[in-house]
This record gives C-alpha cells, sequence and structure tokens, in this order.
C-alpha cells in the first residue's frame, strides 16, 4: 500500500465534506445540516486513514479532535433549538445529530489518547446507563425514534469506554446479549401485564435488546 494512503484519505474526506457542508450550507442556511453532512461525509476515510495509519496521532491529536467534535456537537445541538420549533422532540433531535457528530471522535480519542481521570469508567456506565433509560422514557411520548436512537448510543458510548479501559473476557462479553435480550422479553411481558400502551415497554425492549447485541459485536476483538 502506497504510504501516503492514509493521509490522502484524509485530506480527500475532509475536502469531500467541507464541500457538500458548504454546498447545504448555502443551499439550506442551516448550519447543523452543513456539519451533519460534513461529518458523515468525512468520517469514513478518516476511519480508514486511522486504521492503515502507523500513527494516527502525529496527524490528529486526540484531544484536538476530540474537542473540535464536542465543539461542533454542541452547535448542532444549539443551532437545531434556534431554527426548529421548541419542544421535546426538537431537543431530542438535536440530541441524536449531536451524538453523531460527536462519538465517533470520542471513540478514537478513547483509543487512541488518554481519558481524563475524572472519568472512571464505572460511574460513566451507570451514568450512561441511566441516561439511555430515561430517553426511552421521554422519547417514547415525543419522539420514538430519535429517543429510541440516542437511547442506543448513550448505552453503547458508556459500555465501550469502559470496555476500552477494562477488557471484558470472551465468556463475560457473551453473557452480556443474553442478559439483554432477558430484560426486553421481561419488559414486554411486564407492559402486557400492566396493560395500557404498549409503546414505551416496546422500546425500552429494543434498547435492551439491541444495545447489548451492538456492543457484543463492536467488542469482538476486544480482551
Amino acid at each position: 500500500m502506497n504510504r501516503y494512503a492514509p493521509e490522502l484519505a484524509l485530506v480527500t474526506g475532509g475536502l469531500l465534506g467541507g464541500v457538500f457542508g458548504a454546498f447545504v450550507l448555502f443551499s439550506l442556511a442551516e448550519l447543523y445540516s452543513a456539519l451533519v453532512t460534513g461529518a458523515v461525509i468525512a468520517y469514513p476515510f478518516a476511519a480508514y486513514a486511522v486504521h492503515n495509519s502507523n500513527d494516527p496521532t502525529a496527524v490528529l491529536p486526540p484531544w484536538l479532535v476530540t474537542t473540535a467534535a464536542a465543539l461542533a456537537g454542541t452547535v448542532v445541538f444549539v443551532d437545531v433549538i434556534r431554527l426548529l420549533p421548541a419542544g421535546t422532540r426538537t431537543a431530542l433531535f438535536g440530541l441524536l445529530l449531536a451524538l453523531i457528530v460527536f462519538l465517533p471522535a470520542a471513540a478514537y480519542g478513547t483509543q487512541y489518547g488518554s481519558p481524563p481521570a475524572i472519568l472512571p469508567p464505572g460511574p460513566i456506565v451507570g451514568l450512561t446507563t441511566l441516561s439511555a433509560i430515561g430517553l426511552v422514557g421521554v422519547g417514547a411520548t415525543h419522539a420514538p425514534l430519535y429517543g429510541t436512537a440516542s437511547s442506543i448510543l448513550f448505552f453503547l458510548a458508556g459500555a465501550l469506554f469502559a470496555a476500552s479501559r477494562h477488557p471484558l473476557g470472551r465468556h463475560r462479553r457473551r453473557q452480556i446479549p443474553l442478559a439483554g435480550m432477558t430484560l426486553a422479553s421481561g419488559l414486554v411481558v411486564i407492559g402486557v401485564v400492566l396493560g395500557g400502551p404498549l409503546e414505551p415497554w416496546v422500546l425500552g425492549s429494543l434498547v435492551a435488546a439491541f444495545g447489548p447485541l451492538i456492543f457484543y459485536g463492536l467488542t469482538a476483538d476486544i480482551g
């Protein structure tokens, strides 16, 4: 492979992301749409460059990438709130887009950098899991799709962060999807027994089932 291939991929992704982002900005006059478009186009090229580079941190300092993505995600969320009608649905939509912009860069920062010591894995997992549960509950009555998607991303962010700090053994990793399936089945049964709208329980079961399954797939090479 050409030793310049990673750098070329990074430059190509940056150019394409910038061009299409600028096009969206001038066409729609929506900064959040431009940033999300640019990120979605550029990230696959960046991932290729990181995967094939001997030392990606020389070109992409983890702390700088994570900080820039955090700022971009914040801008996306604020711009969504500014432009769209106020309400919980808009907030969930903005949160989902902000997570899409931020989490890939945060994953890179976690993998190749040194996360601050003030971010212990245990409490982070607990916080993100509780946030995921809250998002399911809020999304069920306002924006099921946005709430469920954000909930899964929150759960995965915390679980993958913890796994990168303290890798799980293969046996324990296999137990996580089974526990998720069990919890998902239990939530549906509880919803049926209690009566009333089933949608919150079904959404919760989807998060409980697919979150651990995706986690298992993404951590196949960890530990």
